[in-house]
């Protein structure tokens, strides 16, 4: 007697389209490298001592890491077949916070300003990847 049905189908997905967990750490991953970036560059006083401007430079190539990932968790989220909004708010810290940090003078809060909108964004992405797919279909 065996306990396996005949009839079952097994239906096999590149590893890539069906996994959450390694697409939620990327995302988080993003996230973590964006908020460390806006902390780095945040200042209330501009002072050009080498100690301020070396911190500006780590905190740029903090941002350079975070937005490539959030790029990389954005495109991942669409080969997933996530929905488009959950693409979009997750690719928002590269768009917003990467491209004021990137355009930006050094006196500037404009990138913190940014993540004001970019951060929250991205973490109701993140919830809205993780959901289930049936969540995202219409009940007729």
């Amino acid at each position: 007697m065996s306990s396996q049905n005949g009839n079952e189908r097994y239906v096999v997905r590149p590893w890539w389209k069906g996994r959450s967990l390694p697409w939620a750490a990327l995302a988080v991953v993003s996230i973590i490298l964006t908020v460390i970036a806006l902390e780095r560059t945040a200042f209330l006083n501009y002072a050009p001592e080498p100690a301020y401007i070396d911190r500006l430079r780590t905190g740029r190539l903090f941002m350079l890491a975070g937005s490539a990932t959030s790029l990389a968790a954005a495109v991942w989220s669409q080969v997933r077949g996530n929905p488009l909004w959950v693409t979009i708010c997750v690719a928002a810290p590269a768009a917003l916070v990467g491209l004021a940090t990137m355009i930006m003078t050094p006196p500037s809060l404009t990138p913190q300003i940014a993540g004001l909108f970019a951060i929250p964004a991205a973490l109701v992405g993140l919830v809205g990847g993780l959901r289930p797919r049936s969540v995202y279909r219409r009940r007729s």
